[in-house]
């Protein structure tokens, strides 16, 4: 009998811009179920806690209150790239938290995690298209210029995650790394979030990491 997977993380876990409201989340879940079937064993459940402009704080004080609270039987983090943006109201600002502030941020929250009987999983940021940028989302009022991303910010940041994640002892997807920019970056149709076809991108990437770790041995 399999067990709960638990993904806490931000907008793009959430799976904001897909036409499907699947994101990467509902993709693996879907593809677990199709090996499932194969087998004629149960499932494993999916959980989405992917909420909307989270940074690695919110996360931290989600942990116990929403990830651990659900027993999962394989816990995947998904987050910090909203961490890297800066938000231009009227002038450019600094980062919602910086990468000193982040690393501090993540040892915590890894430190939460050393009791926990269940694997971790880290995902990491994903590249954005820097000539959609800034976006201006919901403005504050009408000097609000938006938030902006960089993918040089992005990428220290990303080394800066995977340095954590693997000190800690848990697995990291290097999204940043993995992906095909080439290919994900015109996915993005608001320069942050991917389409269908780019979450189709994150999600192979997932799988195939599931896969290598050979996860029915984590299930109930």
């Amino acid at each position: 009998m399999c067990g709960r997977i638990v993904c806490i993380g931000d907008s793009i876990t959430e799976g904001i811009g897909d036409k499907n409201a699947q994101g990467w989340v509902g993709r693996v879940g879907t593809q677990l179920a199709s090996k499932a079937a194969d087998k004629q064993t149960e499932p494993w459940r999916m959980i989405n806690l992917g909420v909307a402009g989270d940074t690695s704080v919110d996360i931290k004080h989600r942990l116990c209150s929403e990830a651990f609270y659900r027993t999962p039987q394989i816990l995947i983090i998904a987050a910090g790239i909203n961490d890297t943006a800066y938000k231009i109201w009227p002038d450019k600002r600094g980062q919602k938290v910086d990468l000193h502030m982040a690393r501090f941020t993540w040892k915590e929250s890894f430190n939460i995690l050393k009791s926990a009987s269940f694997p971790v999983i880290s995902v990491g940021p994903t590249p954005v298209d820097e000539s959609k940028l800034p976006s201006i989302w919901r403005p504050f009022d009408e000097q609000d210029k938006g938030t902006d991303l960089r993918n040089a910010d992005i990428a220290a940041y990303n080394d800066m995650l995977k340095q954590e994640a693997v000190l800690a002892g848990h697995s990291f997807v290097d999204m940043f790394t993995q992906l095909d920019h080439s290919r994900f970056i015109p996915t993005l149709a608001d320069g942050l979030h991917p389409d269908h076809n780019g979450y189709d991108m994150m999600a192979k990437i997932i799988q195939s990491h599931l896969n290598a770790l050979n996860i029915d041995q984590f299930s109930l």
